[in-house]
Protein backbone atom coordinates (compact mmCIF):
# COMPACT_ATOMS: atom_id res chain seq x y z
CA UNK A 1 0.00 0.00 0.00
CA UNK A 2 1.19 3.39 -0.83
CA UNK A 3 2.11 6.22 2.03
CA UNK A 4 -0.72 8.55 2.24
CA UNK A 5 -0.47 12.44 1.10
CA UNK A 6 -1.38 14.41 4.11
CA UNK A 7 -0.13 17.64 2.44
CA UNK A 8 -1.72 21.07 2.46
CA UNK A 9 -1.81 20.16 -1.23
CA UNK A 10 -3.82 17.15 -1.13
CA UNK A 11 -6.03 19.36 1.28
CA UNK A 12 -6.70 21.89 -1.20
CA UNK A 13 -7.84 18.80 -3.36
CA UNK A 14 -9.94 17.19 -0.79
CA UNK A 15 -12.25 20.87 -0.51
CA UNK A 16 -12.22 20.81 -4.17
CA UNK A 17 -13.56 17.49 -4.51
CA UNK A 18 -15.94 18.10 -1.29
CA UNK A 19 -17.33 21.11 -3.53
CA UNK A 20 -17.29 19.48 -6.92
CA UNK A 21 -19.14 16.02 -5.78
CA UNK A 22 -21.54 17.89 -3.72
CA UNK A 23 -19.96 15.94 -0.20
CA UNK A 24 -19.94 18.58 2.16
CA UNK A 25 -22.84 21.76 2.48
CA UNK A 26 -21.22 24.59 0.45
CA UNK A 27 -21.73 27.08 3.00
CA UNK A 28 -19.45 24.90 5.44
CA UNK A 29 -17.04 24.50 3.36
CA UNK A 30 -17.00 28.18 2.92
CA UNK A 31 -16.41 28.42 6.29
CA UNK A 32 -13.75 25.84 6.73
CA UNK A 33 -11.88 27.21 3.73
CA UNK A 34 -11.87 30.71 5.30
CA UNK A 35 -10.22 29.27 8.43
CA UNK A 36 -7.50 26.94 6.16
CA UNK A 37 -6.45 30.33 4.89
CA UNK A 38 -6.24 31.96 8.21
CA UNK A 39 -4.34 29.19 10.12
CA UNK A 40 -2.46 27.61 7.06
CA UNK A 41 -0.61 30.92 6.27
CA UNK A 42 2.11 30.46 9.15
CA UNK A 43 2.50 26.44 8.66
CA UNK A 44 6.26 25.54 9.20
CA UNK A 45 7.71 23.34 6.12
CA UNK A 46 7.58 19.46 7.89
CA UNK A 47 3.61 20.49 8.76
CA UNK A 48 2.94 21.71 5.07
CA UNK A 49 4.42 18.07 4.15
CA UNK A 50 1.90 16.39 6.66
CA UNK A 51 -0.93 18.04 8.16
CA UNK A 52 -1.56 15.17 10.95
CA UNK A 53 1.48 17.26 12.64
CA UNK A 54 -0.28 20.26 12.96
CA UNK A 55 -0.95 21.22 16.63
CA UNK A 56 -4.23 23.68 15.99
CA UNK A 57 -4.17 25.28 19.19
CA UNK A 58 0.03 25.98 19.25
CA UNK A 59 -0.68 27.00 15.38
CA UNK A 60 -3.40 29.97 16.50
CA UNK A 61 -1.68 30.88 19.23
CA UNK A 62 1.51 30.87 16.94
CA UNK A 63 -0.82 32.95 14.54
CA UNK A 64 -1.98 35.41 17.21
CA UNK A 65 1.28 36.51 18.36
CA UNK A 66 2.75 37.25 14.86
CA UNK A 67 -0.09 38.83 13.87
CA UNK A 68 0.02 41.04 17.10
CA UNK A 69 -3.39 40.29 18.20
CA UNK A 70 -5.31 41.64 15.08
CA UNK A 71 -7.54 38.59 14.82
CA UNK A 72 -10.19 38.90 17.77
CA UNK A 73 -9.71 35.54 19.87
CA UNK A 74 -13.36 34.71 19.65
CA UNK A 75 -12.72 34.27 15.70
CA UNK A 76 -9.51 32.49 16.50
CA UNK A 77 -11.78 29.83 17.98
CA UNK A 78 -13.92 30.00 15.32
CA UNK A 79 -11.50 29.33 13.20
CA UNK A 80 -9.73 26.46 15.34
CA UNK A 81 -12.67 24.60 15.44
CA UNK A 82 -13.90 24.94 11.85
CA UNK A 83 -10.11 23.97 10.64
CA UNK A 84 -10.01 20.51 12.89
CA UNK A 85 -13.38 19.91 11.78
CA UNK A 86 -11.96 20.53 8.24
CA UNK A 87 -8.49 18.24 8.54
CA UNK A 88 -11.25 15.62 10.44
CA UNK A 89 -12.99 15.24 7.46
CA UNK A 90 -9.68 15.69 5.28
CA UNK A 91 -7.81 12.91 7.32
CA UNK A 92 -10.93 10.00 6.99
CA UNK A 93 -11.12 10.42 2.92
CA UNK A 94 -7.09 10.43 2.87
CA UNK A 95 -7.72 7.21 4.63
CA UNK A 96 -10.41 6.02 2.35
CA UNK A 97 -11.69 8.18 -0.07
CA UNK A 98 -14.06 5.57 -1.87
CA UNK A 99 -16.08 5.30 1.96
CA UNK A 100 -15.41 8.31 2.97
CA UNK A 101 -19.10 10.25 4.23
CA UNK A 102 -19.43 13.16 5.99
CA UNK A 103 -21.83 13.05 9.25
CA UNK A 104 -24.91 11.84 8.01
CA UNK A 105 -26.60 15.03 8.80
CA UNK A 106 -24.06 16.90 6.46
CA UNK A 107 -25.26 14.29 3.58
CA UNK A 108 -28.33 15.21 3.89
CA UNK A 109 -28.46 19.02 4.26
CA UNK A 110 -26.12 19.11 0.97
CA UNK A 111 -28.39 16.22 -1.26
CA UNK A 112 -31.43 18.48 0.14
CA UNK A 113 -29.41 22.05 -1.50
CA UNK A 114 -28.38 20.39 -4.54
CA UNK A 115 -31.82 19.75 -5.41
CA UNK A 116 -32.99 22.98 -5.13
CA UNK A 117 -30.09 24.11 -6.16
CA UNK A 118 -30.65 27.14 -9.56
CA UNK A 119 -28.53 25.80 -12.49
CA UNK A 120 -26.64 28.75 -12.56
CA UNK A 121 -25.27 27.98 -9.12
CA UNK A 122 -24.83 24.10 -10.03
CA UNK A 123 -22.32 25.83 -13.17
CA UNK A 124 -20.42 28.40 -10.59
CA UNK A 125 -19.50 25.27 -8.54
CA UNK A 126 -18.11 22.91 -11.58
CA UNK A 127 -16.46 25.85 -12.50
CA UNK A 128 -14.61 26.62 -9.11
CA UNK A 129 -13.97 22.42 -9.02
CA UNK A 130 -12.67 22.81 -12.55
CA UNK A 131 -10.89 26.21 -12.31
CA UNK A 132 -9.59 26.58 -8.31
CA UNK A 133 -7.76 29.93 -7.40
CA UNK A 134 -4.06 29.45 -8.39
CA UNK A 135 -3.29 30.84 -5.19
CA UNK A 136 -5.08 29.59 -1.58
CA UNK A 137 -5.27 33.14 -0.91
CA UNK A 138 -7.30 35.38 -3.03
CA UNK A 139 -6.30 37.60 -5.33
CA UNK A 140 -8.63 40.43 -6.65
CA UNK A 141 -8.01 41.67 -10.22
CA UNK A 142 -8.58 45.63 -10.38
CA UNK A 143 -9.08 46.85 -14.04
CA UNK A 144 -8.19 50.56 -14.06
CA UNK A 145 -7.49 50.73 -17.91
CA UNK A 146 -7.80 48.43 -21.09
CA UNK A 147 -4.26 47.71 -21.24
CA UNK A 148 -3.79 47.77 -17.40
CA UNK A 149 -4.87 45.71 -14.46
CA UNK A 150 -3.92 45.81 -10.91
CA UNK A 151 -3.51 42.76 -8.47
CA UNK A 152 -4.85 43.44 -4.51
CA UNK A 153 -3.86 40.29 -3.04
CA UNK A 154 -4.25 39.15 1.12
CA UNK A 155 -7.62 41.20 1.67
CA UNK A 156 -9.29 39.64 4.51
CA UNK A 157 -13.05 39.03 4.55
CA UNK A 158 -13.54 40.80 7.45
CA UNK A 159 -12.63 44.15 6.67
CA UNK A 160 -14.11 46.79 8.36
CA UNK A 161 -14.80 50.13 6.29
CA UNK A 162 -12.21 52.21 8.09
CA UNK A 163 -9.32 49.61 6.81
CA UNK A 164 -10.64 49.79 3.49
CA UNK A 165 -10.58 53.84 4.06
CA UNK A 166 -6.79 53.59 5.07
CA UNK A 167 -5.85 51.05 1.80
CA UNK A 168 -8.04 53.69 -0.18
CA UNK A 169 -5.28 56.50 1.12
CA UNK A 170 -1.97 54.62 0.64
CA UNK A 171 -3.61 54.54 -3.22
CA UNK A 172 -4.22 57.91 -3.79
CA UNK A 173 -1.01 58.86 -2.04
CA UNK A 174 0.94 56.84 -4.88
CA UNK A 175 -1.38 58.49 -7.87
CA UNK A 176 0.80 60.52 -10.33
CA UNK A 177 -1.51 64.37 -10.42
CA UNK A 178 0.51 65.81 -13.27
CA UNK A 179 -0.94 62.39 -15.29
CA UNK A 180 -4.58 63.92 -15.29
CA UNK A 181 -7.73 61.80 -15.84
CA UNK A 182 -7.76 59.05 -18.99
CA UNK A 183 -9.89 60.06 -21.65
Amino acid sequence: MASQDYSVAKFGEFMRQCVSLGLINPATLRARKLAAEQLLSELKSHERQDLRLVDVDELASRIHKLQDSTIRPESLEVYKTRFRDALADFFAWTEDPKSFAPRESEVRTTREMLRREPEDHKKAREELALNPPRNPLQIFPVPIRPELVVYIQNVPLDMTPREAEKICAVVRALADPAAGEPS
